[in-house]
């Protein structure tokens, strides 16, 4: 603690012979907040952290989840957060182990997407080394499955941290830019690779410590959105002199979306490794595919296409003069090919209509794309004020058509019926799609069929939606044969039927 002191009062006189912000010397600003932060020792000032560990509990918020649009991301409860940093050979590993939130009121249901009402605890293990993203399954360092487009945002994780905003200030060179807000200083600075197309913003508290990060980062659905992380309750866990934050708030435009105390941290130089798994490398150096980019297209009818091949199916059904295509899911990155491989299917019509089951941002994320196509959108109508502001681009307005309770489209050959679902946990801008002809149902994410056909059927929380939607079909006096979902296969409908425990046809 005396060479702590020792150091403060050396950075304190450095401090003492600044004027301003705008005067004041990159290199001394760095050297007084990597002293505050513990990293520079001895007579050289030597950096001397190189990893750090921690482990916390606290809740989570899914993005892009929410019950209504616009509304507030649902909530689950971190039972287990764990974190390793390598800052000198940049990596990253999260651990962390969700479950339901905890309720006031124990009977009411929870409401919103991202996997909700879970059925068991759910284990997640999300990493990026250098430039590479993977998720692991099992233990760290278990089979890894690459996560191609996830490493910017990854990487930015590691730099918004209080020990690597020093790290990847001073990586920025001559392009940090110190400034004063009030009377707290003020840095801004690119990103490293490979999260370079991004910009940092820090404010330090009296200490000179962090106390707010912010990145805009790219989201499909809404564009550039603020991430930002607040930092308080600093403490030294292991007696290193590295004060490290035991607090931490996580908010995506302006949305809470972390919010966890520390129980625990390593901040001077644990064992921390981040390998990239062979099977990453390999596909990364292969320049291999995006996994959502794969287009592989079903008849399922006359004029019916089922489209899969990736996380979210589509199905594109031919009209007389145009095409309607039920979901532009994920991105662009699953639009842009999905759109090809259906101009392909049908290169003299135009694509007049995307569908949109409902607003969670994995079943809107391609949203854009149609904007971009000048192709109008039909959605719930409560997603129809959203969408409408959150998809303008440039003064540019979406074209947004609003669906009540039902809507049809016909030619007088094809006929495409649109039911608003009553009673979604889920989502409360429900549509589902009929198609009378086929007797062909396509829905999202109120019942997704085993890979197995034999499998045993849900049950728990997991039966809920499942049978709320077997409400809705014998309320809509709905003859179907099969069902299309957004996840898996065309399965005959006596598989939901076994499924909901309604295995006669009467």
């Amino acid at each position: 603690m005396q060479k702590r002191a020792l150091i403060l009062v050396a950075a304190a006189l450095v401090t003492s012979s600044m004027p301003g912000a705008q005067t004041m010397d990159r290199a001394a600003v760095l050297r007084e907040v990597g002293i505050a932060h513990g990293m520079l020792r001895g007579l050289q000032y030597t950096d001397a952290v190189t990893t750090s560990q921690f482990q916390a509990t606290g809740m989570q918020y899914i993005v892009g989840q929410s019950f209504k649009p616009g509304g507030p991301w649902p909530a689950a409860k971190l039972t287990k957060y764990n974190v390793w940093i390598n800052y000198a050979v940049p990596g990253m590993r999260i651990d962390l182990e969700r479950t339901n939130p905890e309720r006031s009121n124990p009977g009411s249901p929870v409401q919103g997407g991202g996997g909700l009402p879970f059925a068991a605890p759910q284990r997640q293990i999300l990493v990026v080394g250098g430039t590479r993203a993977w998720n692991e399954t099992m233990l760290p360092g278990g089979p890894a499955t690459p996560a191609i487009g996830q490493e910017k945002d990854r990487a930015a994780q590691i730099w918004m941290l209080p020990q690597g905003v020093v790290k990847a200030a001073r990586m920025a060179g001559e392009k940090l830019v110190v400034g004063m807000e009030g009377n707290k200083l003020t840095l801004t600075f690119p990103l490293p690779e490979p999260a370079s197309s991004y910009t940092e913003k820090v404010r330090l508290d009296e200490r000179k410590l962090v106390e707010h990060a912010e990145v805009m980062v790219d989201n499909p659905v809404l564009g550039p959105a603020l991430l930002e992380a607040d930092y308080d309750n600093y403490k030294d866990p292991d007696l290193s002199d590295i004060p490290f934050p035991f607090h931490i708030v996580q908010k995506f435009r302006g949305s809470p979306i972390l919010d966890i105390t520390l129980t625990g941290a390593r901040m001077y130089n644990p064992y921390v490794v981040v390998p990239t798994p062979d099977n990453v490398e390999q596909a990364y150096a292969a320049n291999a595919a995006d996994p959502q980019s794969t287009v592989e297209m079903q008849k399922a009818g006359p004029g019916v296409w089922f489209i899969t091949g990736a996380s979210h199916n589509s199905l594109a059904v031919e009209f007389k003069d145009y095409i309607a295509l039920i979901e532009s899911p994920v991105g662009e990155n699953r639009a842009a090919p999905l759109f090809d491989a259906v101009k392909k299917q049908f290169p003299s019509k135009k694509i007049r209509y995307v569908i949109n089951t409902h607003h969670h941002f994995d079943h809107a994320g391609g949203l854009r794309h149609v904007v971009a196509e000048g192709t109008t959108i039909l959605t719930y109508r409560d997603n129809q004020p959203y969408y409408e502001k959150v998809l303008a681009s440039k003064g540019a307005r979406p074209s947004v058509e609003a669906v009540g309770e039902q809507r049809v489209l016909t030619d007088g050959t094809q006929r495409l019926e649109l039911y608003k679902i009553r009673g979604s946990n889920h989502a409360d801008t429900m549509l589902i799609a009929y198609l009378p002809r086929e007797k062909l149902l396509v829905e999202a994410d109120l019942w997704n069929p085993p890979a197995q056909p034999n499998a045993p059927p849900p049950g728990g929380v997991a039966l809920a939606e499942p049978l709320n939607l077997w409400a809705n079909i014998q309320r809509l006096k709905l003859d179907v044969a099969q069902i299309a979902p957004t996840h898996g296969r065309i399965v005959p409908f006596s598989d939901f039927r076994r499924a909901v425990g309604q295995n006669s046809t009467n």
